[in-house]
Formats: structure tokens, C-alpha cells, sequence
């Protein structure tokens, strides 16, 4: 049973500079939502086969979820919450909301899936090898998981220290530039082959 007449997918954001709004509504015929991404990123409304619904997560911006900052977590509970009643499944645009589950866990009636983190446990029990964690930061992840019990079959891979990852770390990475899409690709590329070369994530 949906909400509305069509399946509607609510997305929590990143609080970035550049977007022109807390909250909105979208057709997925839209181009434009929150913020200016291309189709092909969680941002962009015609990135869905579906209608979409957004909610900024203020408080939660690169920094403060890279930290598990209080704000963030509380930003976060705050647009999954708001995103609820307008929305049949509700995701994040970045996989450090994950910090989010401190105050949503056993609190919402909708399906939430705010993290590919959330699948950690799956991985782990669905096999007895080591488990491969490709993330934007290394070292917050560790941070972050460091009471798993899990956390010793974990390979992390980081990308952050690479210069174009590092530059999206900015809230107005948008408009100060040091990264293209191309550039993101290419690091993220080159790092996984030399992990992979290295026996890294073997």
C-alpha cells in the first residue's frame, strides 16, 4: 500500500550551500530539485522512475556527518522524519547518515535505508571472509565502526585524502571548484587498483 497514487521516494540531503531549499516535492520528469546535480545523482528528481520528495538534513553538513556531530545526527532524524508521511521508502544521498540510526532506530513506521552500511551485517554473515568498505573517508568509517564486532573482517578503502574527494568535503565545494565528476572517477579508479593490486582487498 503506497501513500499517494504512485510509489513516492523520499530523500534525506546533505546540507550543502547551494541548495535552494529545506524541502520540496518532485515529478520525476523534473531536472531540477533541491539543488543542480545531473541526472544520474540522488539529487536529481529525473534520476527516478518515480515521483521524489527531498528534505535537507540541517545541521548534517560534510563536516558535522563526516564527525558524527550531534547536529548531524539530529538533522538527520529530523528529514527522515518529515520525509515519513510523504514517502513509501526513504534513502540519503551519503552513506555517513548511518550515524542517524543513534535516534531513528525502532522510530519509524516507513522503511529507511540510510546507509550501504546498512548491509554490513548481511555481508558479514553471508560469508566468513573479509568484507570490502569503499567509503569517502577511512578513518571516519574506522571511527564510526569501532565497536562492531564485525570490525576485524573489514577491509576500508578511503578516498578522501585524494585531491578532488577532498575538495567536495567544502559545503561550498560547488562554487570553489577542484573537482569535476571526471576527476572524482579517475581517483576513485586509480585507488581501487592499487588496493586491489596490492592484496589489499584480497
Amino acid at each position: 500500500m503506497t501513500k499517494g497514487s504512485v510509489p513516492t521516494l523520499g530523500v534525506a540531503l546533505m546540507e550543502y550551500n547551494d541548495l535552494t531549499g529545506d524541502y520540496g516535492r518532485f515529478s520525476q520528469s523534473d531536472r531540477v530539485g533541491l539543488g543542480s546535480d545531473f541526472v544520474g545523482t540522488f539529487e536529481c528528481p529525473a534520476s527516478w522512475p518515480f515521483d521524489t520528495v527531498y528534505a535537507v538534513a540541517r545541521g548534517g553538513g560534510p563536516r558535522e556527518t563526516l564527525a558524527g556531530a550531534d547536529s548531524a545526527v539530529q538533522g538527520v532524524t529530523r528529514a527522515v522524519h518529515r520525509l515519513e508521511s510523504d514517502a513509501d521508502l526513504v534513502i540519503a544521498n551519503c552513506g555517513f547518515f548511518w550515524c542517524g540510526w543513534k535516534l531513528l532506530r525502532g522510530s519509524t513506521e516507513t522503511p529507511v535505508l540510510l546507509s550501504g552500511l546498512d548491509f554490513l551485517d548481511l555481508a558479514l554473515s553471508a560469508t566468513s571472509g573479509l568484507i570490502g568498505v569503499l567509503t569517502y573517508s577511512k578513518p571516519c568509517v574506522e571511527a564510526l565502526l569501532r565497536d562492531h564486532p564485525g570490525i576485524k573482517r573489514m577491509r576500508i578503502v578511503g578516498f578522501s585524502d585524494l585531491p578532488s574527494w577532498k575538495a567536495i568535503e567544502e559545503p561550498d565545494c560547488s562554487k570553489l571548484g577542484g573537482w569535476t565528476y571526471g576527476s572524482l572517477r579517475e581517483e576513485f579508479v586509480t585507488r581501487l587498483e592499487s588496493e586491489l593490486s596490492d592484496g589489499s582487498l584480497k
